[in-house]
């Protein structure tokens, strides 16, 4: 079946914004070049390079670029822009001829419950024993970090509200005891006098996030929290108060308040019991830490509804024939990212997430594989025998493999008629060619049937000997159905930040992934004999369930090198500056072997040995160099 795009100007625009980097640099370029005396300028390398490569790469370009538009704020679940993305994507399924998986063959979504969203309904702050009015979005917000509840208590200075920084940098004294007050505090870190980071050398350190001040405060015991914008900080956001549910999940029950920097300047120099300004204050923030009483009771209100949310999974059904047509195969990606960087961002919330690669590059590739597959089954002979093929868009896995839990446990078939689910989580920036698939392993005799597929293609293929990450394949691996995961092999430093963008995803290396698994899928649909699920080795369930859904408190500060080291070690990716792994020395390149002695197997194992782990901790690392280990000392920080 023929693309036919969505004719939209917005949509048009929103493409032509968003194209691939080096054709981004083409026109760049272009438009930089002197021109000679009597040429004209054509400027039209953009269209030049569009029409180079082919209409696969062009419509894989089309989707992409749609889906991580920020006009589709995130495809955080709940969010508007996630409905449109849902809405594309079921727009595509109809359009290449799918059937309606769910409902008794009457609805492309299957809803699912997901944790509440929040709405504020009221707030009031009012202070007792200052003279000190303030308005609610004028000069104060409540935030989402905080719980609805009306409380009042003494106020609390506590500086930058940090536990634990830099040269035993603290704002916690041990035996500090807030229980019945209110804590109120400068936003970021400590800063230089040019209103920098004196502890990052570019933005600010994890321990400037919104739940690291509040989980300090809540650990102290305080009832509630304010939280002044700093003035002199060099960040445009310090100029504005952010909107409710910018600053994150609940950390604290009791309300938690943003104030303006002139509402927070005429809080903290009417209360400051020896009179010093709101620059002095911050000085000793900056230089000393500490905490000390002010002379003001502050009594915070705050009405939040707490929603229950329900998110949808996207579905479209390839009908199969003759015998093997009860039978499935599932081929899905996640379809959701992190929005505004409300969780599991690696530098803070309140920036777009567009999730270009995680995951609007696997989204995009369902699209394609739901148009080519119907084609390839339309070609078949009447008598023919081939597997139904159900193409999957899951919602929430991001905030825990909702999505492919949910449809394993309620399946449109019996899950013993699920033969093998593919799935796809990150394959836009291939480098070097290089894609790792693991799974091959969880099907009797998988791999070999695997390897001619794997030969023809102009990629290089990646096999882990075991099973890469923690993704929607989990879910199926759980009800013993083979898998396979496909996935980038080299990890980049724009994982879960707002730096990844549609501008450096490889289209030529995606659409070589779906021409690949187009192969795959429709071979293990069409062949006679399905597989039969075999445990990969050194799975070890518990490892693979902590990796799933981490309760981690500890970050290192780098990413793995996806497909190396399985079974051997943990290949580092890149390591992230300023972090704990670049102060302990550890490069790109090295492989991790050992963690406080014992033996580092996969990501899994290390995954189930940083769960253990508190801030502060201080471990013994062996590394893998050029062929000679290393022990590095590692102190642990606060994610």
């Amino acid at each position: 079946m023929a693309h036919v795009p969505i004719v939209r100007r917005a949509a048009a625009l929103l493409v032509l914004s968003t194209l691939p980097f080096s054709l981004a640099r083409a026109q760049d370029e272009a438009a930089a070049a002197p021109v000679a005396e009597g040429e004209e300028a054509t400027g039209t390398p953009i269209l030049d390079a569009l029409s180079s490569v082919s209409a696969d790469v062009r419509v894989y370009n089309d989707h992409l670029t749609t889906l991580a538009s920020p006009f589709m704020e995130g495809r955080v679940p709940g969010s508007r822009g996630m409905e449109i993305a849902k809405e594309y994507m079921e727009h595509y399924f109809v359009q290449h001829g799918l059937s309606a998986p769910f409902a008794d063959g009457t609805s492309y979504r299957q809803p699912f419950p997901l944790a509440g969203t929040a709405k504020l309904e009221s707030q009031a702050l009012s202070f007792e024993g200052i003279d000190l009015n303030v308005s609610a979005e004028e000069d104060y917000t409540a935030m989402s970090v905080g719980g609805g509840a009306s409380v009042s208590g003494p106020a609390v200075f506590v500086g930058y509200s940090i536990k634990k920084g830099e040269d035993d940098y603290t704002n916690y004294p041990e035996g500090m005891d807030l229980t019945g007050k209110v804590a109120v505090m400068f936003r970021f870190e400590p800063m230089d006098a040019e209103g920098k980071s004196l502890w990052a050398s570019r933005g600010w350190s994890n321990r400037a996030s919104f739940n690291s001040k509040i989980r300090a405060v809540r650990d102290a015991g305080a009832i509630g929290a304010v939280i002044v914008n700093t003035p002199g900080a060099d960040d445009p956001r310090v100029d504005n108060l952010i909107g409710f549910n910018s600053g994150g999940r609940k950390v604290l029950d009791g309300p938690v308040f943003m104030l303006t920097t002139e509402a927070g300047t005429r809080l903290l120099e009417a209360a400051d019991p020896e009179g010093r300004s709101v620059d002095e204050l911050r000085g000793i923030a900056d230089e000393e830490g500490g905490a000390f009483d002010l002379n003001v009771r502050v009594n915070l209100s705050a009405e939040i509804d707490d929603q229950e949310l329900t998110a949808e999974n996207v579905g479209g059904l390839i009908e199969g024939k003759g015998e093997l047509k009860d039978e499935l195969v599932v081929i899905g990606a996640h379809l959701d990212h992190l929005g505004m960087g409300y969780f599991g961002s690696r530098s803070g919330a309140g920036e777009l997430h567009p999730g270009a690669d995680d995951n609007a590059s696997g989204s995009a590739a369902l699209i394609m594989l739901a148009d080519k597959l119907q084609d390839d089954y339309a070609a078949l002979p009447e008598d023919a025998d081939a597997r139904s093929i159900l193409i999957l868009a899951f919602s929430a896995e991001e905030s825990g493999l909702n999505g492919s839990f949910y449809y394993a446990a309620n399946p449109i078939r019996p899950i013993e008629d699920h033969a093998l689910m593919i799935n796809f989580d990150m394959i836009g920036r291939i480098l070097n060619d290089r894609l790792s698939v693991s799974g091959g392993v969880t099907g009797e005799g998988m791999s070999e049937w695997l390897a001619p597929y794997f030969e023809e293609s102009p990629l290089s293929i990646v096999e882990p000997e075991g099973v890469s990450g923690a993704s929607d394949h989990t879910a199926f691996m759980r009800k013993d159905v083979p898998i396979l995961f496909a996935i980038i092999a080299d990890f980049h430093g724009d994982y879960h930040t707002p730096g990844d963008t549609s501008d450096k995803i490889n289209r030529v290396g995606a659409v070589h992934t779906v021409h690949l698994f187009q192969k795959i899928a429709f071979g293990a649909a069409t062949r006679a004999e399905r597989f039969a699920y075999k445990e990969p080795p050194r799975r070890n369930r518990r490892a693979v369930a902590a990796a799933a859904t981490p309760e981690l408190k500890v970050r290192v500060g780098l990413l793995p090198s996806f497909g190396e080291g399985q079974g051997l070690g943990v290949r580092v990716g890149t390591v992230t500056p300023e972090t704990a792994a670049a102060e302990a020395g550890i490069e790109p390149g090295d492989m991790i072997v050992r963690w406080d002695g014992v033996k580092v197997e996969d990501l899994e194992s290390w995954s189930a040995m940083l769960a253990e782990h508190e801030p502060g901790d201080e471990v013994k690392v062996g590394i893998k160099r050029d062929g000679e280990e290393l022990t590095l000392d590692v102190k642990l920080r606060a994610r």
